[in-house]
C-alpha cells in the first residue's frame, strides 16, 4: 500500500508540499488557546477588599468632578452611594461586558462569506496516449446580491444599540433599586426613633404607676394594661432594628462591597432625605401633565429599547426579502495536461424555493407588527402612569401639608400640657398618658412624609431620568 503511494504522489510531492506550506503559513496567524481558572479563595480576597479607599477608585471619583480634597469619601451622601454603585457593581460590570460582546458582532457582520482553495493530483496507468500525470488547483469564492452583507451589518449595529440601551437600562435598575433601600434605611430609622420615644414613655408610666399601686392609688389592672402595651412595642422596636440591619446589608450589596468595608463611614441620613424631599416637590410641583408625558416618552430607556428592538425586526424583515435573490459561487481552476494549459471557470446557485420565501417574508412581517404592538401598548402604559403620578404626589402633598398643620398643633399642645405640669395643675403620670396619646400624629406624619418622597422614586421609574441627581454617573 505504501510503496503504490509512493509511486503515484511521487510525481507531485513538491506540489503536495508546496500546498502545506501555504496553508501551515496561514496557520501562523492562528490564536492559541489559554486557560483561564477561577480561583475561588481569589474571588473572596477581591470581593472582601472592595472598600472606599481604592486607589482606581479615588481616580474615578476625580474623572467624575468629585472634589480631591473631599477624598477619601467620610460619610455616604446620595452622590457617593450612586457613584459608587456605578464603579463597584458587578451587575453593572456584566451587563457592560455583555453589550460589548454583542458589539463584536459588527465586525463579523461585515466579514465576507468563507473561500476555500485546494489542489488536484491525478495519475493514470492506461497504455493509451494520454496524461499519465495530472495536476490542477483552484479556489471557490461567493458572490453575495441585494446587499446582504450590508443588511448584516445593519441588523448587528441595530443589536448593538438594543445592548446599549439594555446596559443603560441596567444602570437604572440598580440606581432604582438603591433608591429604594436608601429610603426604606430612613424611612425604618425615623421609625425606630418614634418607637424608641414610646417606649421611654411607656416605660416612665409603669414606673410611676408601681409606685401609686405601692400607695394605694392605682389599680394593678391598668398597670397589667400598661404592660401588655409595651410589651407590644418592645416587640415592634425588635422588628424594627433586625430590619435596618438587613436594609444596611441590601445597600451593600447594591453597591458591590461587602458590609463591613460599607459601614467604614457612616450615612448621612438628614442630608439624603433633605435632598429627596426637595428635589421631588421641585420637580413635580412644576409639571403639568403635557410636559410630564413629553418627557417620560422622550427619555424612558424601556421605550427606546423596544424601538431598537423594532428596528432589529424590522432589518430582518429587510434580510428575508433579500434572499429571494440567490447568491453565486465561482469556481475558477487551473489545470495540466499533456502540457496544455487548462483554466476553467464553474458558477452554481442555490435556488430558493419561492413559497419558502414568502412564508419566512410573512413570518418576520408578523414579528415586526407584534413588535409595533407591545410599543404601542408599553407607550399607552406610560401616559397612564404619568397621570396617576402627577396625580398621586399632589394628593400626598396635600395630605403632608395637613399632617404638618397637625403635628404643629399638637406641639403647641405639649406645650400647653407642659406649662399647666410646671404650675403643678398636671402630675408627671397625667403629663405623659396625655402626651403619649399623641404619638400616632407623629406616626401619621411620617407615613405622610414618606408616601410623597415615594412620588419622587416613582418619577425616577417611570421616566427613567435623574431627578435627585443632575445626571445619571455613567
Amino acid at each position: 500500500m505504501l510503496n503504490f503511494l509512493n509511486i503515484f504522489l511521487f510525481p507531485y510531492l513538491n506540489l503536495i508540499y508546496g500546498f502545506l506550506a501555504f496553508v501551515l503559513l496561514n496557520s501562523c496567524a492562528y490564536i492559541p488557546y489559554n486557560e483561564k481558572k477561577i480561583v475561588i479563595p481569589d474571588l473572596n480576597e477581591s470581593i472582601t477588599s472592595v472598600d472606599i479607599y481604592d486607589i482606581e477608585f479615588q481616580d474615578y471619583l476625580i474623572k467624575k468632578d468629585y472634589k480631591e480634597q473631599r477624598l477619601p469619601i467620610k460619610e455616604w451622601g446620595l452622590n457617593e452611594l450612586l457613584l459608587a454603585q456605578n464603579f463597584f457593581n458587578y451587575d453593572l460590570k456584566n451587563a457592560k461586558k455583555e453589550w460589548l460582546l454583542i458589539q463584536s458582532n459588527e465586525d463579523l457582520a461585515l466579514l465576507a462569506p468563507a473561500s476555500s482553495v485546494g489542489v488536484e493530483v491525478g495519475r493514470g496507468d492506461s497504455g493509451d496516449e494520454i496524461s499519465k500525470n495530472i495536476f490542477g488547483g483552484g479556489f471557490n469564492f461567493t458572490l453575495e446580491t441585494a446587499n446582504k452583507k450590508l443588511i448584516r451589518y445593519e441588523i448587528a449595529f441595530n443589536e448593538t444599540q438594543s445592548a446599549l440601551l439594555n446596559y443603560e437600562l441596567k444602570i437604572w435598575e440598580t440606581r432604582i433599586t438603591l433608591l429604594k433601600n436608601i429610603t426604606n434605611y430612613i424611612e425604618n430609622q425615623d421609625l425606630i426613633k418614634i418607637t424608641k420615644d414610646e417606649l421611654k414613655l411607656k416605660q416612665s408610666i409603669i414606673h410611676m404607676l408601681k409606685k401609686r399601686i405601692e400607695l394605694g392609688v392605682s389599680s394593678q389592672v391598668e398597670l397589667e394594661r400598661i404592660k401588655l402595651e409595651l410589651g407590644s412595642i418592645n416587640q415592634s422596636l425588635i422588628s424594627l432594628q433586625f430590619k435596618q440591619a438587613q436594609q444596611i446589608k441590601k445597600i451593600a450589596l447594591s453597591l458591590g462591597m461587602s458590609q463591613e468595608k460599607f459601614n467604614l463611614i457612616p450615612i448621612n441620613v438628614t442630608k439624603i432625605k433633605e435632598l429627596i424631599n426637595a428635589a421631588t416637590i421641585a420637580f413635580l410641583d412644576n409639571q403639568t401633565i403635557i410636559e410630564l408625558k413629553s418627557k417620560t416618552i422622550i427619555s424612558n430607556k424601556t421605550l427606546r429599547i423596544m424601538l431598537a428592538n423594532y428596528a432589529i425586526k424590522e432589518s430582518k424583515l429587510k434580510y428575508e426579502i433579500a434572499k429571494q435573490y440567490p447568491d453565486f459561487n465561482f469556481s475558477p481552476a487551473y489545470f495540466y495536461d499533456m502540457g496544455n494549459n487548462i483554466w476553467s471557470i464553474g458558477i452554481d446557485s442555490v435556488l430558493n424555493a419561492s413559497k419558502k420565501n414568502k412564508l419566512l417574508i410573512e413570518k418576520a412581517k408578523k414579528i415586526r407588527s407584534l413588535e409595533a404592538g407591545k410599543v404601542k401598548k408599553y407607550q399607552l402604559s406610560l401616559i397612564n402612569d404619568s397621570e396617576l403620578l402627577l396625580f398621586n404626589f399632589h394628593n400626598h402633598l396635600k395630605t403632608l401639608k395637613n399632617s404638618q398643620r397637625i403635628l404643629e398643633d399638637k406641639n403647641n399642645l405639649k406645650k400647653q400640657l407642659q406649662n399647666r405640669f410646671n404650675q403643678g395643675i398636671l402630675g408627671r403620670l397625667e403629663l405623659e398618658l396625655e402626651i403619649i396619646k399623641l404619638n400616632q400624629i407623629d406616626k401619621d406624619y411620617h407615613k405622610a412624609l414618606y408616601n410623597l418622597l415615594r412620588s419622587g422614586l416613582d418619577a425616577e421609574m417611570i421616566m427613567q431620568r435623574p431627578i435627585f441627581t443632575n445626571k445619571l454617573p455613567i
